[in-house]
Order: C-alpha cells, then structure tokens, then sequence
C-alpha cells in the first residue's frame, strides 16, 4: 500500500467533492452545474470517447457513468502515487 497513492487519491477526492458540493449549491445556471459536475470525470470521458465506449453508456443512469468514469480514475491517480512514492523512496539514502 502506497501513502503517497493515498494522499494522491485524498486530494482528488477532496477535490472532486468541493466542486460538486459547489455546483451542486449553484441556482439558476444548469449549464454551468452540468460542466462543474465533469470536471473530476473528464481525462476517462475522453478516453471511453476514444475507445469507443460512449454508446454502450448511453442507456445507464447518469450516476453509474459518473461511477464508471470516476473509479478508474481514482485507481489511476492511486497508481501515479504509487510511482512518485517509489520514485522518491530510491532517492532516499539507505543507511
């Protein structure tokens, strides 16, 4: 288990519940909720775009999407994590 995997993946998800708590509490503007509300979504949007996922997530609720879109994202940030900390621990001085 990787701490800095973790700390990657608390940041983004803190991230992501700011600006959806923040769109969530905007009146009177659905469009720009709807474009705040994909932000944290929005590199796995493009890449289910590009593999051509799209159309087989037409038919799911909106939130399962969002639940498709998101996990993978989270896993990936996790794994970025992962590398730095790995990255960083070899720099560090063995004793």
């Amino acid at each position: 288990m990787s701490r800095t995997g973790f700390a990657f993946c608390a940041m983004y998800l803190s991230a992501s519940i700011a600006i959806w708590t923040y769109a969530s509490s905007i009146a009177g503007d659905p469009k720009g909720t709807f474009v705040l509300m994909q932000i944290p979504i929005v590199f796995a949007h493009a890449a289910a775009w590009k593999l051509g996922l799209l159309p087989l997530m037409a038919s799911l609720p909106n939130m399962v999407v969002w639940a498709l879109l998101f996990l993978p994202t989270l896993a990936a940030i996790y794994s970025i994590g992962w590398a730095v900390g790995l990255f960083f621990e070899a720099l560090r001085p063995r004793a």
